[in-house]
Order: C-alpha cells, then sequence, then structure tokens
C-alpha cells in the first residue's frame, strides 16, 4: 500500500480535501513534522472504528475462537452447539 506524507503546514492547508480523500479511498495519511514527536496519521471514522474493533476482539479472546473454528475442516458447525455467551 502506498502511503501519503504530509508536513503539517501543508496538512494544515489541504486539510479538508484529506478529510475527504481518507474517506474516499481508506488509505492513511502520515503528517510527519521535522520536530522529533509531533507526527500523526490521519485516517477515516470507519477505519478507525475498525481498528478499535479488531483490537476488542482480539483483547476478549474472541479472534483465537474464530481462528481455531477457520482450522476446524469438519466442514460443519452446529450454531445450536456455540456457547455464544462464552466467545
Amino acid at each position: 500500500m502506498s502511503k501519503t506524507t504530509f508536513n503539517p503546514s501543508n496538512a494544515r492547508k489541504n486539510f479538508y480535501q484529506l478529510l475527504k480523500n481518507v474517506n474516499k479511498d481508506h488509505k492513511e495519511i502520515q503528517i510527519i513534522s521535522e520536530v522529533s514527536g509531533n507526527n500523526a496519521v490521519l485516517i477515516s471514522l470507519e477505519n478507525w472504528q475498525s481498528i478499535q474493533e479488531t483490537l476488542m476482539l482480539e483483547q476478549t479472546g474472541v479472534l483465537d475462537q474464530v481462528r481455531k473454528r477457520e482450522k476446524d475442516d469438519s466442514g460443519f458447525t452446529n450454531i445450536d452447539e456455540i456457547d455464544w455467551d462464552n466467545l
């Protein structure tokens, strides 16, 4: 994935267009300053929410369960046997 990088001054000048781009293209924009520690990434709200959901699923162990089930080659899962409350 190619990344787009702006310095803070150019990002500020083009902020509205950058907002439109990250929402349309779903590609992050890096804002890199000459001052160390003043760097950031601009992403769409939809992408941010997706990242947060993935982190929550990872932290709660749900992704581990999904990975186990993906490796299950029995070809059938009875959904009535899934303990949905303890995923």
